[in-house]
C-alpha cells in the first residue's frame, strides 16, 4: 500500500511546478515586440493615444497623465475596461528601460501599462518585477504587485489557456518521451532474448547472425513495405511481449490503446495550438474582457462578410456598435440576432440598453421586463431597470429594483460604475466550448498528423491498431512456443531459454555461469553467487543516473518507472525548449527566469531522491 501511495508522488508535483512557473512567462525574459495601428482602436481612442505619446515623448508627464485620465473616462462611458495594445508598448519601452538599468522609467512606464490596462497579467508582472529590482531590500510592494497579477490571470481566458496549455504540453512531452525512452529499454534487453528463442526454434536453417538480420528485418519491416514510421512502435512491441513484465505489459497495453482512440483526443490536442488563429475566439474574448482592440477586430470581420448566421460574431459587433456610440446599427446587428435566438435574456438586456442610450425609455422598460420575465434572477436586468426607472421619475419602482439586484448579485452592483446601463456578454466557458469545438482545421490537422504516422491508415480507422496489435502478440506465440521463450540469466542477464539452461539448485543459469559455479552444491555456498546477483541492482542505479526510472524496469517496477521518466522528460523539456514553445499572446516571453531555473532543479533533485530511495529499498529488500 505505501508503494501504491508514493507511485504518482513526483509526477503531479512537478505538473504543479510546470504550471506555477509558467504563469509570471511575461515578465521574465522580454524578447518580443509590440506593435499596432491604431486603427484597432476606437476612433475617439486613436487621437488619444496619439495625444499621450506626444506628450510622453516630450516629458510633459502631468500632460500626458491628464489625457490618460480622459480616456479613461471617455473608455468608462464607453463599456471598455483595457487598452491591451497600448499596454504592450508600454512594457515593451519599460523592458528597455529595465535593461539599461533605468528603473524609476521602468517603474513609472509599468504603472502607465497597468493604467492603461488594468486587468491585463503582463503589465502586472512587469511591473511586480521593476518594483523588485528598484528596492530589493523593501519587496513587500513588489510581492502585492506580483500576487495581483495572479488573480488578474485568473480571470483572463488567454493567459489561463496559455498556461494550461503549456502544461499539457509538458505532460504530453513527458509521457513521449517516457514511452520513447521505455520502448528502447525493451529492446535493449529483450531483443537478445528474442533472437535467442528464434534461433532455437530455426538453428537448423540459420546461424545467429541471420537470425539476428532476421530480427531486425522484423522490426524495422514498416520502414521497408512503405507504412507509417509509427508501426514500428507496434511492431517492436508485438515482437518483444512474450518477453515483458506484467507492468511493462501494462504500461504498452496504455500506450497502444491511446493511439487507437486517436480519433477522440488529436483534435482536442491540436485546440491547444490552433485556438488562436480563431478569429471568432480572439474577437470574442476581446469584447468579454473590454478591449479596446476588439474594435479592430470586429471591423476587419465585418469587411470580410459572410457573418449574418454566426450568433457569436453577430452579438459581439454589436457590442462594438454600442461601444462607438453607433446605437442604430448596434440596434440592427441585435434585431437580426433575435430572428435567431428570439428567447436569450441577455441579448434583450441588451436591446433593452440600446433604446436607454436612444431616450426611449418606455421601450427600454419593456424589453428589461421581457429579459426578467425570461429570467427573474437576472441582476444586470434588475439594475438597468432600476436606472430606466430614476429616468422616469418613478423612484420607488427604481428603489425596489436596485434592492432586487443587490440582493441577488451585490458585487455585481458595488463593482460598476458606469454611468450608463450594463451590457450581458459571454461568460468565460464560451471561450472554452468554442476554442475546443470542431473545426476543419483542427480535422485537417489531425487526419494528416496521424496520416503521417500509420499511413495507410485514416483517422477515424486509428481502431484498427489495437486490432493489428493483438493479433500480431497472438502471431508470435504461435511461432515461438513455450519450449522456447528465453529468459535472462540469474547470474550475468544472458538469455536463455528451457532448453538451454541450467540449475545451480533452484537458480537458472547459462551454461558459461554454470561452469563458474558447478561445485556449488548447498545453499550455505551461495553467498558467492548472491554476490554476483547483484549486479541487476548496479546496473539499475547506472542507467538511473542518465534515465531517473529506467533503472526500475530492471527490478520489476516497470509502471513507476515509467512515471519517473514521463517527469524527467516533461522537466528536460521545460528547460530545453521555454523560449520556442512557450509565449504569451502579445508579449512573447521565456517562462524561465532564474528563478524558475531554480524551482526546475529543485524537481530534478527530489525526482532523483526518489528514484535512488526505491532502488536502495529494492537492494534491501532482494538482500
Amino acid at each position: 500500500m505505501k508503494r501504491s501511495v508514493s507511485l504518482y508522488r513526483v509526477f503531479p508535483l512537478a505538473a504543479v511546478i510546470g504550471l506555477l512557473l509558467s504563469w509570471p512567462a511575461a515578465a521574465a525574459e522580454f524578447n518580443g515586440t509590440v506593435s499596432f495601428s491604431t486603427r484597432q482602436l476606437p476612433s475617439w481612442a486613436e487621437e488619444a493615444w496619439l495625444e499621450y505619446r506626444t506628450e510622453r515623448s516630450n516629458n510633459r508627464l502631468k500632460e500626458a497623465s491628464d489625457v490618460l485620465g480622459r480616456i479613461q473616462k471617455q473608455a468608462l462611458s464607453s463599456g471598455i475596461r483595457n487598452f491591451d495594445l497600448p499596454a504592450g508598448v508600454l512594457v515593451q519601452e519599460g523592458e528597455e528601460a529595465f535593461s539599461k538599468g533605468r528603473m524609476d522609467e521602468a517603474v513609472e512606464l509599468g504603472g502607465d501599462a497597468v493604467e492603461w490596462a488594468p486587468d491585463d497579467p503582463n503589465g502586472l508582472f512587469f511591473l511586480a518585477k521593476a518594483r523588485f529590482r528598484q528596492h530589493p531590500f523593501s519587496p513587500v510592494p513588489a510581492l502585492g504587485t506580483y500576487f495581483h497579477a495572479f488573480s488578474a490571470g485568473v480571470d483572463n481566458f488567454w493567459f489561463m489557456f496559455y498556461m494550461i496549455g503549456r502544461l499539457v504540453l509538458i505532460l504530453f512531452a513527458g509521457l513521449l518521451g517516457g514511452f520513447i525512452i521505455f520502448f528502447a529499454l525493451l529492446m535493449v534487453r529483450y531483443l537478445p532474448r528474442l533472437v535467442h528463442s528464434l534461433h532455437e526454434r530455426l538453428s537448423r536453417v540459420f546461424n545467429s547472425a541471420a537470425v539476428w538480420v532476421l530480427a531486425v528485418s522484423l522490426l524495422l519491416m514498416p520502414l521497408f513495405v512503405g507504412v507509417g514510421g509509427g508501426f514500428v512502435f507496434l511492431s517492436g512491441l508485438c515482437l518483444v511481449w512474450l518477453y515483458m513484465s506484467r507492468s511493462e505489459r501494462i504500461v504498452a497495453s496504455l500506450f497502444v490503446v491511446t493511439l487507437s482512440l486517436s480519433a477522440f483526443w488529436m483534435p482536442v490536442m491540436l485546440s491547444w495550438f490552433t485556438a488562436d488563429q480563431s478569429a471568432e475566439l480572439v474577437l470574442l474574448s476581446r469584447v468579454i474582457r473590454g478591449e479596446a482592440s476588439a474594435t479592430g477586430a470586429a471591423r476587419t470581420m465585418e469587411e470580410q462578410g459572410g457573418i449574418d448566421g454566426n450568433w457569436s460574431v453577430l452579438f459581439s459587433l454589436a457590442i462594438q456598435k454600442r461601444w462607438e456610440g453607433k446605437t442604430a446599427e448596434a440596434l440592427e446587428r441585435y434585431q437580426q440576432l433575435r430572428k435567431l435566438r428570439p428567447d436569450q435574456p441577455g441579448l434583450l438586456n441588451n436591446i433593452g440598453n440600446i433604446y436607454f442610450l436612444m431616450k426611449q425609455y418606455e421601450d427600454a422598460v419593456t424589453y428589461y421586463k421581457q429579459s426578467l420575465a425570461k429570467d427573474p434572477r437576472d441582476a444586470v436586468s434588475h439594475y438597468n431597470l432600476n436606472l430606466v426607472s430614476r429616468e422616469l421619475l418613478r423612484f420607488n419602482e427604481a428603489k425596489q429594483e436596485l434592492e432586487a439586484a443587490e440582493q441577488i448579485d451585490l458585487p455585481l452592483v458595488q463593482s460598476y460604475h458606469g454611468p450608463g446601463p450594463i451590457d450581458e456578454l459571454f461568460s468565460g466557458t464560451t471561450l472554452w466550448k468554442i476554442a475546443f469545438a470542431e473545426s476543419p482545421v483542427k480535422e485537417a490537422k489531425s487526419r494528416g498528423l496521424f496520416g503521417n504516422l500509420f499511413m495507410p491508415l485514416s483517422l477515424d480507422a486509428s481502431p484498427i491498431l489495437l486490432v493489428l496489435f493483438a493479433c500480431g502478440v497472438v502471431g508470435l506465440r504461435l511461432v515461438v512456443s513455450r519450449k522456447f521463450t528465453a529468459t535472462g540469466c540469474a547470474l550475468c542477464g544472458r538469455a536463455i531459454c528451457f532448453h538451454c539452461q541450467r540449475r545451480i539448485l533452484d537458480i537458472k543459469t547459462c551454461n558459461r555461469c554454470w561452469n563458474g559455479s558447478k561445485n556449488v552444491r548447498r545453499k550455505t555456498d551461495l553467498r558467492q553467487i548472491k554476490i554476483r546477483q547483484r549486479w541487476i541492482h548496479q546496473l539499475a542505479r547506472w542507467i538511473s543516473v542518465f534515465f531517473p526510472g529506467a533503472g526500475h524496469f530492471y527490478i520489476g517496477w516497470g509502471a513507476r518507472g515509467f512515471v519517473f521518466l514521463a517527469t524527467f522528460t516533461g522537466l528536460v523539456f521545460t528547460v530545453l525548449f521555454r523560449n520556442r514553445f512557450f509565449q504569451l499572446s502579445g508579449v512573447r516571453g521565456g517562462v524561465l527566469g532564474f528563478g524558475g531555473f531554480l524551482a526546475v532543479l529543485s524537481g530534478l533533485a527530489i525526482l532523483y531522491f526518489q528514484v535512488f530511495r526505491d532502488l536502495i529499498r529494492a537492494s534491501h529488500e532482494k538482500s
